[in-house]
């Protein structure tokens, strides 16, 4: 039998592979640094060379990864509005009920912006900064989100356990829960499950939610552990510590 002539496939691979993940990473990193400035210096007050610079690469990387600015911000801004809209989904698998899919969905949401403030924060600040046709994109992609909160308010609504608060009702309950990525602190007082559980409990109180003549609070629901969220709302592209070049 002819003896077989070493291939050199298997090292090429594992040397794409190690080149592919560490393009991942540095692309992570640049995402994570941009996150920080924009939201620490607005999108306006931040350049391509203040983001190199923070992330210790040089300016000709960034262009690698990224054509413009403004592709690294409609970067930052998916994956964060992509994140929201799949963990809430996800968490809403098999929850019945008005009351819990409501409480499921303030849950998600205040979770996800304690844990992401500065990507909610540039989320919520920078959408106007986002070319026309991009933003008009971001908008659509928002508006799938809040209509999954229309549906569950009105089936509570048409089911006569909440009261009817209209548009105004929708819009109170997201600002409520989104103003939390601008004062909570993870080592104060109150955990993450623990704030998601308050916040639960006022947002059914604003639509009123009853069963039986009286008033339905989160400890008698059948809600699955707050735990379980958290590895849902996790966005990879927050940063969790400040650049060490900014």
């Amino acid at each position: 039998m002819a003896e077989k002539t070493p291939t050199r496939r298997a090292p090429r691979r594992a040397a794409e592979q190690t080149r592919r993940a560490q393009s991942e990473r540095t692309q992570l990193h640049l995402l994570q640094t941009a996150t920080w400035l924009f939201s620490e210096r607005g999108f306006h007050g931040t350049g391509i060379r203040d983001i190199a610079d923070a992330a210790g690469v040089a300016v000709s990387a960034m262009y690698y990864y990224a054509r413009s600015k403004d592709e690294v911000l409609d970067a930052v801004m998916q994956r964060g509005l992509e994140r929201l809209d799949g963990a809430s989904s996800e968490a809403l698998e098999g929850v019945s009920g008005a009351s819990e899919r409501l409480a499921t969905l303030i849950s998600v949401h205040v979770a996800l912006h304690a844990r992401n403030p500065r990507t909610t924060s540039v989320i919520d600040q920078e959408l106007n900064a986002l070319p026309a046709p991009v933003r008009k994109r971001t908008l659509a992609q928002r508006d799938v989100y809040e209509a999954r909160w229309e549906a569950v308010l009105r089936a509570g609504v048409d089911g006569g356990e909440f009261v009817e608060r209209g548009r105004v009702g929708r819009l109170a309950l997201l600002q409520m829960c989104t103003g939390v990525a601008h004062w909570y602190r993870p080592r104060g007082e109150m955990r993450v499950v623990e704030l998601c559980d308050r916040f639960a409990d006022m947002g059914l109180a604003l639509m009123g939610a009853r069963r039986g003549g009286e008033a339905v609070e989160v400890a008698a629901l059948d809600l699955a552990p707050r735990e379980r969220l958290l590895p849902l709302v996790e966005i990879p592209t927050e940063p969790r510590r400040k650049p060490s070049g900014a």
